[in-house]
């Protein structure tokens, strides 16, 4: 591999022993939005019962299943979300609903594995080894879904629409290029510095560029991809149906060849075995459950797990999935809210010490088996994770002397919240601890849709404090929104510390240490409090042979087992 790849392959790779040891029996199997994955709030929000999970017979499942491959292919896997997907537009990937069907549509011009390598998926590429220079070549054949031909303008054309709506992108990479020179089937960009996180961004699964026809990428340069004959990618999937606010369906591309490459996870050579993905809405817990003991779907989370005895007698088998998915309190530090009592540090200490995270934590889990509380933007298994924030601030005497010493005069916070399941589980006893300490509060609960469009517009005034659920990084900080995509915060210490870390070698001394200096400023300024990590009970049919690797949810190269 390349001088920067080499680098993070071998720290990454010590990252993913520790995590084996310390994963707490997760499985490579399970969703990774339990959030946007999860129903509506329900009337037992706080009824639970003592039910133990087995976990890891996913991989013990897959290691023992003696389908041959061509037994593999066929059938209708269903699945299930909260709400209904909303965009396919690589540009709103920001909800499970849309990118999780989305990266099964769409491919990056490369793709990073479970570890943090780097390989080839749409284009080959050489990173010179000065780092000053990175050569995209489009692999021969490969075709889009209207059977054109993948040339090099579309991969530019693609990149430079990502470029536009990605900060992240701009950041990371768009920044640092200063000639990009097409010839052949090649594109050459010149870099100003070295760029360490410039393959990462690029190639990332949820949030990486994804390659589409030139002709429709220029012509929503500055606008969203609306029409369904205008979503078309490289990917082992297509889009067949979409009814808005019901279902959509994708189908197998035919033409699709999966490449064989030696990366793991979503680098690794992707089959499309299912004859087609069924996405439909199941908005609450009973649905989900239902659905699986009746066999309308094969994979589900957030089902009642009252109920795991009928499902279990049903042939459905559970796993659960440790993948860095953390309950999020957050304040609105924008400008535009800026006369927001919430911009008070000592307000904010206040909200944070009187947050029992046990108790929020208990909330939304059945068993303190399913959770574990840490405040870090990063996964126990990365060399970047640190102790800092890893504390418990539950404290009702230094609530009360963090609110005494805040300008609070009795305004009404206005705390807004989606009806999915653990946004909701987490934001009504946390608004209720807040309430306690003498704070008025005003929760209000919105669909998802209006939530995420209201979280990720920086000149929203029309709320204090939010909650969501956001996951983890254990490749590298600024891949976590915890750490980059944060709107609602800006300060220059930020953003200084998110220049090092962009600038220097991934797995460094300086990228480790300026992140420890960013956790420091989370300490101190408290622009959001993380209460902890979820383990997701992901819950499937018997015929389901899951198979992926790493935190991200998709869907080749999973099958329907034949073997007895």
């Amino acid at each position: 591999m390349k001088n920067f790849t080499r680098i993070l392959a071998l720290v990454l790779a010590m990252a993913l022993c520790l995590g084996m040891l310390t994963a707490c029996g997760g499985s490579t199997s399970g969703d990774t939005a339990s959030a946007d994955n999860a129903a509506q709030p329900a009337d037992d929000t706080a009824a639970h019962t003592d039910v133990v999970f087995e976990s890891g017979t996913g991989d013990a499942r897959l290691a023992a299943d003696t389908t041959a491959d061509a037994d593999k292919y066929g059938g209708v896997m269903k699945l299930n979300f909260n709400a209904a997907t909303n965009s396919l537009d690589p540009a709103q990937f920001h909800n499970n609903q849309n990118y999780t069907p989305g990266y099964h549509i769409y491919e990056s011009p490369i793709q990073v594995a479970d570890d943090g390598t780097v390989w080839a998926s749409v284009c080959t590429y050489e990173l010179s080894e000065d780092g000053l220079t990175l050569t995209l070549t489009v692999r021969d054949n490969v075709l889009f879904h209207n059977g054109d031909t993948v040339d090099i303008n579309d991969v530019v054309a693609s990149i430079n629409r990502f470029l536009h709506f990605s900060e992240t992108g701009m950041a990371n990479f768009g920044n640092y290029i200063v000639n990009t020179e097409i010839a052949d089937n090649s594109v050459v960009y010149a870099l100003s510095d070295v760029a360490p996180m410039a393959l990462l961004t690029i190639g990332e699964l949820k949030g990486g560029c994804k390659v589409m026809p030139a002709e429709i990428a220029e012509a929503h340069a500055e606008d969203y991809i609306t029409a369904d004959e205008e979503i078309v990618g490289t990917g082992p999937y297509m889009l067949e149906t979409w009814n808005r606010d019901v279902d959509l369906t994708l189908t197998r591309f035919e033409d699709y060849v999966p490449y064989e490459t030696e990366g793991t996870g979503p680098a690794a050579a992707k089959h499309a075995y299912f004859d087609q993905l069924y996405f439909s809405v199941a908005a609450d817990q009973t649905a989900r459950t239902n659905g699986m003991i009746a066999g309308d779907f094969d994979y589900s989370t957030s089902c009642l797990t009252d109920m795991a005895p009928q499902m279990v007698s049903s042939d459905c088998w559970n796993d659960m999935n440790w993948n860095g998915w953390s309950p999020t309190i957050l304040f609105n530090l924008s400008d535009a809210n800026a006369d927001s009592i919430v911009n008070d540090v000592n307000f904010r200490k206040a909200v944070r010490a009187c947050m029992d995270m046990t108790q929020l934590m208990m909330a939304n889990k059945t068993t303190s088996a399913e959770y574990q509380i840490d405040g870090n933007p990063m996964m126990p298994s990365s060399p970047y994770y640190n102790d800092i924030l890893v504390n418990d601030y539950y404290d009702l005497d230094a609530a009360a002397q963090y609110l005494e010493e805040s300008a609070y005069d009795g305004q009404t916070i206005r705390w807004y919240c989606a009806d999915s399941d653990s946004y909701y589980r987490t934001a009504l006893p946390a608004s209720e601890m807040l309430k306690a300490i003498g704070v008025d509060v005003d929760l209000q609960v919105v669909d998802v849709n209006t939530y995420e469009s209201m979280y990720n517009d920086p000149t929203n005034s029309d709320f204090d404090i939010c909650c969501r659920e956001t996951q983890k990084s254990y490749i590298h900080p600024l891949l976590s929104q915890f750490v980059s995509s944060y709107a609602l915060w800006e300060c220059d210490e930020r953003t200084a510390l998110l220049e090092t870390m962009g600038t220097t070698a991934a797995g460094s001394e300086e990228s480790i240490a300026a992140y420890a200096q960013f956790c420091q400023l989370v300490e101190d300024e408290v622009p959001y409090i993380i209460v902890g990590d979820f383990g997701t009970l992901c819950w499937y049919s018997a015929k389901m042979i899951p198979d992926r690797a790493g935190v991200d949810v998709y869907w080749w190269n999973s099958y329907f087992t034949t073997a007895e």
